[in-house]
């Protein structure tokens, strides 16, 4: 999520949906401790390889572990990596994303020299997670200055002539620390490419930032997202490389107005209190979804729905109910899922508490 959907300041954002329908065969391979062990592809692997199909298939649901290392500083936002958390994620779900924002945790000039003890203790949770036997993801979050959007308080400006070529280093650096981790670990560029990012922009620099990954990781899965912050509606734009490794990730909060009632951030202001879901908002809901479906199937690419969610200022019934619209509408699609978020303003376990938020927790994962 870039939409910091926990602490003030933030831009707004739109997202959507993506998908694709599996075999029942399919089955036997989300409960596979191999990537390799692939039943027969549908469509929507037509045009990526057997490991990088099954991998999309194991998927299943996932959680992101927001809000801890994706702040401009560990702590800014609330939270700090905890072991319960690694407990709670690994314990519920089949796959964990964890968004950091390494541009700010690395020296300021072109070759962006990653702070190496920022960096030891995201490889403790990564190992962590690993260990557990779930898919991890890991990303680029949050490097504002690349999007040309306003930086987030705490956040380090860098020269406007040496912004793409850190990103660019950035992956350097993580590809050659993480190349020989497990099939498990997928890389996924960018967090939800925008404003300057978006179109033909974002198409030259995923394959530059690529093909910095393939340098040491050829056979490693690599996710990319639409730009339009992550919207299926910029999937027509979006000009994937000839490369057999691919996922794409897309991401929806829509009807936006209901997410993000009560979002203090916001230019605009959703009032809080709205109920969940009538036939237009269901509507809504499911038709991002479809699409990034029916795109999947076109282009042979499976597809993951990184990031969706609802700010804890929703009446907590009817979060419970879009949630439960959102995964029957994926998982009917064949597509894995990562909510937004285990802990923070969009929350399922109440860390002070230690507890989860129910009817919420029910309506994903019951």
């Amino acid at each position: 999520m870039t939409l910091r959907r926990t602490q003030p300041a933030h831009s707004a954002v739109l997202k959507f949906t993506l998908a694709g329908v599996l075999t029942v065969a399919w089955a036997a391979v989300l409960g596979a401790t191999s990537a390799a062990q692939a039943a027969p592809p549908g469509p929507e692997c037509a045009n990526v390889s057997a490991q990088t199909c099954a991998l999309a298939a194991r998927l299943g649901r996932g959680v992101n572990l927001g809000d801890i290392y994706d702040p401009p500083q560990e702590g800014d936002w609330g939270q700090k990596m905890q072991p319960e958390f690694i407990d709670l994620a690994t314990k519920h779900f089949k796959t964990v994303r964890l968004p950091v924002r390494w541009s700010n945790h690395a020296s300021l000039d072109a070759a962006a020299t990653l702070d190496e003890g920022f960096a030891r203790r995201v490889d403790a949770s990564i190992e962590a997670l690993l260990a557990r036997g779930v898919v991890v993801i890991v990303n680029v979050h949050h490097y504002n200055q690349l999007h040309g959007s306003a930086l987030h308080r705490g956040e380090s400006e860098v020269a406007p002539e040496v912004v793409e070529a850190r990103f660019l280093n950035i992956w350097r650096q993580l590809a050659e620390r993480y190349k020989n981790k497990p099939d498990r670990l997928i890389f996924e560029l960018l967090n939800e490419p925008h404003d300057k990012l978006d179109g033909e922009p974002w198409n030259v620099l995923l394959r530059k930032a690529l093909a910095v990954v393939r340098s040491s990781n050829p056979n490693r899965t690599v996710m990319i997202g639409p730009s339009s912050w992550g919207h299926p509606k910029d999937l027509p734009r979006l000009r994937l490389p000839a490369d057999k490794h691919l996922i794409v990730s897309f991401h929806t909060y829509d009807p936006f107005a209901f997410t993000h009632q009560g979002a203090e951030w916001l230019p605009a202001k959703f009032p809080a209190g709205q109920p969940c879901c009538d036939a237009t908002q269901h509507a809504q809901a499911v038709a991002p979804i479809e699409a990034a479906y029916q795109w999947s199937v076109k282009a042979g690419v499976p597809v993951h729905l990184g990031e969706f969610g609802t700010l804890n200022r929703a009446p907590m019934e009817a979060r419970a109910a879009w949630a439960r619209i959102m995964r029957d509408a994926a998982e009917r699609r064949g597509i894995g899922w990562t909510y937004w978020g285990l802990v923070g303003g969009f929350g399922l376990w109440d860390a002070p508490r230690r507890q989860w938020h129910e009817p919420l927790r029910a309506a994903l994962l019951d």
